[in-house]
């Protein structure tokens, strides 16, 4: 282990995060809410202001409940798909002449009970991540570039310098704007020495560092490249007129066109599938929208990026320099990969440091909400020593590895009728894709071994619906909150049933709630539809801190249900 210097400034911490994009930051406010002392050392010395994810899914916006955000991150977000009733928008697939291939989100409601995608604005959503983390004194340390990593049996040890010039500057021109925001630490250690290092020592390291991770290249975690890659320019504009001028303005050009639909839909968020010029239009966050056009064979990527030619791309859709700003422009290769190990030891990676793909179905930040998810309740029980690591570390990785995976082949199985640029070919598969849809709004179940039972609902996002509770409708959530959960139906909890042993494991050890609903407080008897669909009316099911369902029982075995998930979380097994 290095000895740290004079010079050096040394800190400690239970969990260090590098990286303080949205996972850092989300991952660190839910371990804090758990008691865990955490500590984000990040790169950049201040917020990146520029959009970049733009769409934030029902799963995505429990969790961030779940770290007492509701609020903020509602005042950000936009129906984009969902729940919106008569006015709803989908995510419409469309060909050349703009006739429907397919409708990609048609549920009316979610397993969440939130909408299925939501707009917005990533720089709005890291200020207020970033507003969090300050006002519950989360130490929160800027401007420094992780330069090497060493474990042993008992910790991690993290040294950093001071970043350059050259490290913090961001890829794209012109980013920043403005210092950091409250008062994170940012820049030199100001100790007069001349040298400006930090050394971290912590239990347990999770990289969120992105793309280019650092922490992934220096514990050389190998990766797998799925063969997909294409450019795109990606626009995020600002606009000043009303939010169906998309829908208008595309009814005048296919006028001018000479086609005259029997109805033209509002489009609002929609996939162009034409191969003179793959398109993408989605929304961005209240006031703005995201456009796509994908680079065509022997088009160079400097032309692409001319603003001639970008609003070339953008005038028949209805956008101009009167109507809207064009806030960024860039061009992005969509790729998809995968690190093989997420963890080494007490080292492991969480959102795009750990998974890349392709954005045809706005899922990966949101797979990086679900890591960040799955980390805050266990790491934890790894600091306080209830559980073995090697049990819960594993489990992470089968579990959100084969998740990530199953999402990503479905992205660039939708990704390759996107991209087709030869007419023929493009034509066939709208044609296939007309006649056999992808499955609604995919959600795969959690990847197996994990902290589940083999059971076909283990695995699978548990129901979220309104409850009655004294003439009162809200979400069993803002009922009884978050963490582990025992339900059952009826007049009477499991709680009486569980022995002493397994009682005291729930809850005090992991702090789980025994809750019973009944026919009363079943608004709609939809939890009862739930249960005897997928479990039995007589169940009893354990809910996951991160809303994934471990198992369910009959009543008169719940006491075997928690020793299953004592047993298969490593309670008392001793570290080789």
């Amino acid at each position: 282990m290095t000895a740290p210097s004079s010079a050096m400034r040394s800190e400690r911490c239970e969990v260090l995060i590098v990286g303080a994009g949205p996972v850092g930051l989300l991952l660190a406010l839910l371990l804090h809410q758990r008691g865990v002392d955490v500590m984000i050392v990040e790169r950049q010395k201040a917020l990146y202001p520029l959009p970049r994810a733009v769409l934030f899914d029902h799963e995505a916006r429990r969790i961030f409940g779940s770290a007492d955000l509701s609020g903020q991150v509602d005042s950000i977000l936009e129906n984009v798909i969902g729940q919106g009733g008569e006015e709803g928008i989908n995510f419409v697939w469309r060909d050349a002449e703009l006739k429907l291939i397919v409708d990609m989100y048609t549920e009316a409601r979610t397993r969440s009970d939130h909408p299925s995608i939501m707009g917005f604005c990533q720089p709005q959503l890291e200020s207020l991540l970033e507003k969090a983390i300050l006002s519950r004194k989360i130490p929160l340390i800027r401007g420094y570039t992780l330069r090497h990593l060493e474990q042993t049996s008992r910790c991690v040890e993290a040294g950093f310098s001071e970043a350059t010039a050259n490290e913090t500057r961001c890829i794209e021109k012109g980013v920043y704007s403005g210092g950091a925001t409250g008062t994170a630490t940012t820049g030199s250690l100001a100790d007069g020495s001349g040298t400006h290092e930090l050394l971290v020592r912590a239990s347990y390291l999770v990289g969120c560092d992105g793309a280019n991770s650092t922490v992934r290249q220096i514990e050389n975690f190998s990766v797998t490249t799925l063969n997909f890659e294409n450019d795109w320019l990606i626009l995020d504009l600002v606009c000043y007129l009303a939010s169906d001028v998309l829908g208008y303005m595309l009814t005048l050009q296919l006028l001018r066109d000479g086609y005259v639909p029997p109805v033209v839909e509002r489009l609002g968020t929609a996939q162009i599938c034409d191969p003179r010029r793959p398109t993408t239009c989605v929304f961005g966050g209240p006031g703005r929208k995201r456009f796509e056009f994908m680079r065509l064979p022997g088009e160079s990527r400097e032309s692409l990026l001319q603003d001639e030619n970008i609003w070339r791309l953008l005038e028949p859709w209805g956008f101009d320099k009167v109507n809207c700003d064009l806030e960024r422009k860039v061009i992005y290769t969509f790729k998809a990969r995968w690190a093989n190990e997420s963890f080494v030891n007490r080292i492991m990676l969480a959102g795009d440091a750990f998974h890349l793909m392709p954005p045809f179905i706005g899922q990966g930040l949101n797979s990086g909400f679900r890591d960040a998810a799955a980390l805050a309740w266990r790491l934890p029980l790894l600091v306080s020593g209830v559980c073995s690591s090697q049990s819960l570390l594993q489990s992470y990785h089968s579990e959100r590895l084969d998740h990530v995976r199953k999402l990503t082949e479905h992205c660039i199985l939708l990704g390759e009728v996107v991209c087709e640029t030869e007419p023929a070919k493009a034509k066939r598969l709208h044609e296939a894709l007309r006649k056999q849809p992808p499955g609604k709004a995919y959600d795969p179940p959690l990847g197996k071994p994990g902290i589940l039972t083999s059971q076909a609902e283990a695995g699978q996002l548990s129901l979220q619906r309104r409850l009655n509770v004294g003439g009162k409708l809200d979400l069993f959530d803002d009922i009884h909150g978050y963490g582990w959960f025992l339900i059952n139906l009826g007049s009477k909890s499991v709680e009486g049933l569980l022995c002493p042993e397994l009682g005291d494991f729930f809850q005090r050890v992991l702090g789980g709630r025994c809750v019973c609903i009944s026919d009363l407080e079943d608004y709609g008897g939809e939890y009862k539809e739930w249960f005897g669909n997928e479990m039995g009316l007589d169940h009893a099911v354990l809910v996951r801190p991160d809303f994934y369902v471990f198992g369910h029982a009959q009543v008169s075995e719940v006491n075997a249900l928690v020793a299953d998930l004592r047993a298969t979380m490593g309670v008392g097994v001793e570290e080789a």
